[in-house]
């Protein structure tokens, strides 16, 4: 059967409008009770239905809500129809006659209302048969976002039948049912057969898997449709399956900027003509912009960059790198780089914290103590090279431990010494003074557990309160995540199930499903200056 989009087209009348216009009377009680459904025709559960009108007449005057999005009819046809309301009727009219020995199923939900505060007429569900019985077999169940494990409200539930040449990319579902507030769904007087399942947070209002933004949920295997099916889970998922583009490339005297169309989680740049060396580069945060420096033998030319991205998708470019033009004024003298922030002059620490501060260009160190801090214009304490300080292998970030001081400062002073930090290459740096404020001392906390689980490879992850990705370890019966701030923090777990060392999140063909999630069922909440030492991870 050939099946399409089920289209709503109003057909109103002047009493039609006459009832839209309809508003409460002054005074009196608010109406606060629902439409009820007085009669139908047909009734629930007839047989044998050659009509193709259906009239629902109510306790009151209704009107019709967004019912192109509201009505879900099952299965679905291709036969449009138009709605009149007249006072306490509502009625529908289709163009063709129904299918034959077919049950059919009209779910309102909150399709009608009545004229006066828009109460909607509650669980108004119609079913009947154009044969002779009334199918009964179902199946309910629920929807969650795999790496949240949270429940998916109003996604599309879809059974195609397999003995049709239905798919969710190309095809509406032949029965559909929507989620509540707690992801479940329920199919009912659904015709006994084996059926793909499929779950769809539909972004576009479609009914179809057509855009990769949105998330899909699916079994990889057939369900088998009873009057005593099993309940159900499906679990969504973003599929991306596009790779990263050819990147723009800006060229600069110290650095090349590659500049990607997606945040990438990895990058390898080999040089053709020597490709047993490595090219020095930098990531931003988030991953799209990726600084290429000189050094380890390359000086530019030709070279094959190998990418990848957090779905796993990877390309490969060869690109000519020209280290040519100005030096690079991304940052003006020097700046902060924090974890987690933005770069800045002014950053906030505590006391054993490591303190990073990004150059504009790369540069050498050629004295003894290129980094004093000051309190009042007075010294507190010269910063040692290399015995206190680190220059990273691009050359562009200097970092160091904040040492202890008197608990009256409240603010340093990082003074760069511009003739013992010098450039690799140009002229010689302009480096402002930067500004450390000493954060209120209220401490860190850590959490540790134990992992009981016949799995052998598995990654866990903490993760703040927005569902950040913080810290991860892998394959480890036990883990202690330190120096957290206090607040709020989640664990989950990807489990690793065929031991390829990767987690699968899941399939472009819509076959194979992803693996396990396992989520701490508890918030982590982290006090200063506390070990919370108890947590088990069972999965």
């Amino acid at each position: 059967m050939k099946l399409a989009h089920l289209l709503l087209t109003a057909a109103t009348t002047g009493i039609l409008g006459a009832c839209a216009s309809v508003s409460s009377p002054e005074g009196g009680p608010k109406d606060e009770t629902n439409p009820s459904l007085v009669s139908s025709t047909p009734t629930q559960g007839e047989l044998n239905v050659k009509t193709q009108v259906i009239t629902l007449d109510f306790d009151e005057e209704v009107q019709p809500n967004k019912l192109n999005s509201e009505l879900l009819i099952t299965p679905n046809v291709d036969n449009k129809f138009t709605v009149l309301s007249k006072r306490e009727r509502l009625q529908l009219t289709f163009e063709k006659p129904l299918e034959e020995n077919t049950t059919y199923t009209l779910n309102f939900r909150e399709g009608v209302q009545d004229i006066t505060e828009k109460n909607p007429a509650k669980d108004l569900r119609l079913t009947f048969s154009t044969g002779n019985y009334i199918d009964s077999s179902r199946v309910s169940g629920k929807v969650m976002q795999l790496l949240t494990q949270t429940p998916e409200k109003e996604a599309i539930v879809a059974l195609y039948p397999i003995t049709d040449t239905l798919n969710i990319r190309k095809n509406p579902p032949y029965y559909q049912a929507m989620t509540n507030e707690a992801g479940e769904f329920s199919f009912e007087n659904i015709k006994e057969g084996e059926y793909r399942l499929f779950a769809l947070i539909d972004k576009n209002k479609n009914s179809y898997y057509d855009n990769e933004s949105e998330r899909i949920g699916y079994k990889e295997n057939p369900i088998s449709v009873t009057p005593t099916t099993d309940s159900v889970l499906l679990q969504t998922v973003r599929i991306d399956t596009k790779k990263p583009l050819p990147p723009r490339r800006e060229q600069f005297q110290d650095r090349v900027l590659l500049t990607y169309n997606e945040g990438l989680t990895s990058i390898k740049g080999t040089p053709v003509e020597n490709p047993k060396d490595s090219i020095l580069y930098k990531m931003q945060e988030d991953g799209k912009i990726v600084h290429i420096f000189a050094g380890n033998g390359f000086t530019g030319g030709r070279a094959v960059f190998s990418v990848a991205d957090s779905a796993g998708n990877q390309s490969v470019d060869s690109l000519t790198v020209a280290f040519e033009g100005k030096r690079s004024q991304l940052i003006r003298g020097a700046a902060f780089k924090v974890a987690g922030g933005k770069g800045g002059t002014t950053a906030t620490y505590r006391k054993g914290q490591p303190v990073t501060i990004e150059m504009q260009t790369p540069v050498k160190v050629t004295g003894p103590e290129p980094i004093a801090l000051l309190a009042d214009s007075v010294v507190v304490q010269n910063i040692k090279y290399p015995e206190q300080i680190t220059l990273d292998k691009t050359a562009t970030e200097l970092t160091f431990t904040l040492p202890a001081t008197n608990n009256k400062i409240n603010q340093l002073i990082v003074k760069l010494d511009s003739t013992a930090i010098v450039p690799v290459q140009g002229a010689p740096l302009q480096l402002p003074n930067l500004t450390i404020i000493k954060a209120e001392e209220k401490g860190t906390g850590s959490v540790k557990g134990a992992v009981v689980s016949d799995y052998k490879s598995y990654f866990i992850q903490l993760l703040n309160s927005e569902g950040q990705l913080l810290k991860e370890v892998q394959n480890q019966k036990t883990f202690h995540f330190r120096n957290l701030e206090p607040g709020a923090y989640a664990i989950r777990v990807l489990v690793d199930e065929d031991n390829n060392g990767k987690w699968r999140s899941g399939d472009p063909k819509l076959r194979q499903e992803p693996e396990k999630v396992y989520m701490y069922p508890k918030p982590i909440e982290i006090r200063a200056n506390w070990d919370l030492d108890d947590v088990r991870l069972v999965f």
